[in-house]
């Protein structure tokens, strides 16, 4: 996809037209329209400036072979890294969740079932051990990147 269309789509996809454009990036309707014509090109502070503004690179927008920004290498292996980590998280929370419901039940069944206080002061503090790491992979699970 050239520049043109590039500009064309982000534009579209804001419901802006040309006018509002132009005032955002501080240039004439005329200029817009003819980078997006294709008769003209936007010079490097206003490809820096549409960069920002659509929050897309400017590799993105120069290259005619990127069709959005997952194609530059740098970007999709950033979203590779990104997404292993989430996997990574979503198995913390779901060990965590385990230790806990172990505990919990062992617990329970010491409560239920205790024959003496060391057996049943064991399996509270295995609990304990259990919530507090159910608690911090909660957080860290949650937690905004």
């Amino acid at each position: 996809m050239k520049l043109p269309d590039k500009i064309i789509k982000l534009r579209k996809a804001r419901n802006w037209s040309q006018e509002d454009l132009a005032e955002k990036l501080n240039v004439s309707r005329q200029a817009i329209s003819r980078w997006e014509n294709g008769t003209a090109l936007p010079d490097a502070q206003n490809v820096l400036q549409i960069g920002k503004l659509f929050g897309v690179t400017t590799d993105y927008l120069l290259n005619d072979d990127y069709e959005s920004d997952e194609d530059i290498p740098a970007v999709r292996t950033a979203a590779k890294e990104n997404e292993k980590l989430s996997l990574e998280k979503k198995h913390h929370h779901l060990i965590a969740a385990i230790c806990f419901t172990v505990a919990w039940l062992c617990w329970l069944i010491s409560v239920v079932n205790y024959h003496n206080y060391l057996q049943l002061g064991l399996s509270c503090a295995c609990l304990g051990f259990c919530a507090v790491n159910a608690v911090i992979q909660f957080t860290l699970f949650f937690k905004k990147r």
